[in-house]
């Protein structure tokens, strides 16, 4: 009599991940909606792309600044 050893085997300290014991990949057993990674990473890629304008009119705004600063110490 032979024990077949389960297709699968629950991670200690993670109920939501198993490890395949054919391969040994874990798996993640979560319920997530389909794309919610990819819309993740969409959110998170137009917040950076939000900062970096923000950024890139702070520098334009600083350097404007910097000039007139300057022209006014030259007008003295």
């Amino acid at each position: 009599m032979t024990s077949k050893k389960p297709e699968f085997q629950h991670v200690k300290g993670k109920p939501e991940l198993v490890r395949d014991t054919k391969s040994g990949a874990i798996l993640n057993t979560k319920a997530t909606p389909p794309g919610s990674a990819a819309k993740r990473r969409q959110e998170k890629d137009l917040k950076i792309e939000t900062m970096q304008k923000d950024m890139d009119v702070l520098k334009s705004e600083l350097s404007e600044l910097k000039n007139l600063i300057k022209q006014s110490l030259l007008n003295k």
